[in-house]
C-alpha cells in the first residue's frame, strides 16, 4: 500500500464511478481497476460492491476516513520541507463564498501573486457548505467566508464587519416624492424606513443566496412585502438595473467600496440597513490541527492588510 494507491481509493470512493475517476486522475480505467483489486487484495477485504451499481462497503467507508487522513497528512509533510528548504514554492487552496469573491480578491490577489511567484495558488468559488466540506476532507487550506463558519477544528480571524445597503434609483425618489425628496433621503439615512418604499420595484437576488436570505430576514421583521419584478443570479447585475432606474435593490457593502463606481457617481443613494440580521462579519479559516505553510500565513497578512484599507474607505465616508 502507498499513497498513490490511497489517492487512487479516495478518488474512486467520491465518484462511486470508475470511469470518472479514471479520467480525474489521468489514468486509463484498466490501471485503476489494477489499482482498486490490488488494495482490496492486501488487505483481504471488498471495498466496492460492483453490482447493480459502485457503491461502498463497510469496508470501504472506514477506509475512506482513515485514507483521507493519511493522504492529509502526507500533504503536510511535504509543505513543512517546503517550508523548511525557504523556497518559497509549494502549493496553497484557497476557497471563497461566491458573493465576496468578486469584492475583495483583487485587493489581495495581485500583490501576493507579485510576492510569491513560485506558489501554486489554486481558488475555489463555491457555496459555504461545500467550502467547509472541502476543508474538512483537507481540499482547502484556507476558507473566506462570513460567519458563523459551522465547522468542527477550524479557527478563523475575523477581518470585515459589513453592512447591507438599500440602494434606491434617484429617478424614483424624485418621481414618488418630488419636492419632499431630500427629506426623504435624510430620514433614510439617520433610520431607514422601509415603508417609504412600498410603491418601488425591487431587483434582488434568487433565494438561497446569502444577501437574499438576509434580506428576506428584515422584511419579515418588518413585516414589509416587497414588490419583486426580478430576481437574478448576480448582485452586480441588479446593482447595474437599479442604476439604470429600473428598481431598488440590496447592496454588500464590501461591492461599494471594493468596486469602482461609474465616473461621477452612480444615479442611486444608498441607505443601510438597520438590525442585525443585515450585517455579517467576513472571515478567514483554516483547521487548527494542521499544518500552516509559510505561504497560508501570509495569504492571512495580505488578507489582513486588504481588509484594513477597506475599513479606512468605510470610515473616511
Amino acid at each position: 500500500m502507498n499513497f498513490t494507491t490511497l489517492r487512487y481509493f479516495l478518488a474512486t470512493a467520491e465518484e462511486l464511478n470508475i470511469t470518472r475517476a479514471a479520467s480525474r486522475l489521468y489514468i486509463s480505467q484498466q490501471a485503476l481497476s489494477g489499482h482498486i483489486s490490488k488494495l482490496e487484495k492486501e488487505l483481504g477485504v471488498a471495498l466496492f460492491d460492483r453490482s447493480p451499481s459502485l457503491t461502498l462497503t463497510y469496508a470501504g467507508r472506514q477506509l475512506q476516513t482513515y485514507a483521507a487522513r493519511a493522504v492529509n497528512i502526507e500533504r503536510q509533510i511535504y509543505q513543512m520541507a517546503g517550508d523548511a528548504k525557504n523556497d518559497r514554492q509549494g502549493e496553497l487552496r484557497v476557497g471563497i463564498s461566491h458573493t465576496c469573491g468578486r469584492a475583495i480578491l483583487p485587493s489581495i490577489l495581485p500583490d501576493f501573486r507579485r510576492e510569491h511567484p513560485l506558489v501554486d495558488l489554486i481558488l475555489r468559488e463555491d457555496t459555504s457548505s461545500a467550502m467547509e466540506q472541502a476543508m474538512r476532507r483537507g481540499e482547502l487550506d484556507l476558507m473566506i467566508d462570513f460567519t458563523p463558519i459551522e465547522l468542527d477544528g477550524a479557527e478563523y480571524e475575523k477581518l470585515i464587519e459589513e453592512r447591507l445597503f438599500l440602494v434606491v434609483p434617484e429617478v424614483m425618489l424624485e418621481a414618488n416624492y418630488g419636492a419632499c425628496r431630500e427629506a426623504v433621503s435624510s430620514e433614510c439615512l439617520r433610520e431607514l424606513d422601509i415603508s417609504l418604499f412600498a410603491r418601488f420595484p425591487f431587483i434582488l437576488l434568487r433565494r438561497g443566496n446569502r444577501v437574499r436570505s438576509m434580506v428576506d430576514q428584515y422584511m419579515r421583521r418588518m413585516g414589509f412585502e416587497p414588490n419583486i419584478i426580478l430576481e437574478t443570479e448576480n448582485v452586480e447585475t441588479a446593482m447595474a438595473l437599479a442604476e439604470k432606474g429600473m428598481g431598488v435593490t440590496a447592496y454588500p457593502e464590501l461591492f461599494r467600496w471594493c468596486i469602482p463606481q461609474p465616473a461621477g457617481g452612480a444615479p442611486v443613494e444608498f441607505f443601510p440597513f438597520r438590525g442585525e440580521e443585515t450585517t455579517g462579519t467576513l472571515a478567514i479559516a483554516w483547521m487548527k490541527e494542521r499544518y500552516r505553510t509559510r505561504a497560508s500565513l501570509e495569504f492571512v497578512a495580505a488578507c489582513r492588510a486588504a481588509a484594513s484599507e477597506i475599513k479606512e474607505k468605510q470610515y473616511s465616508v
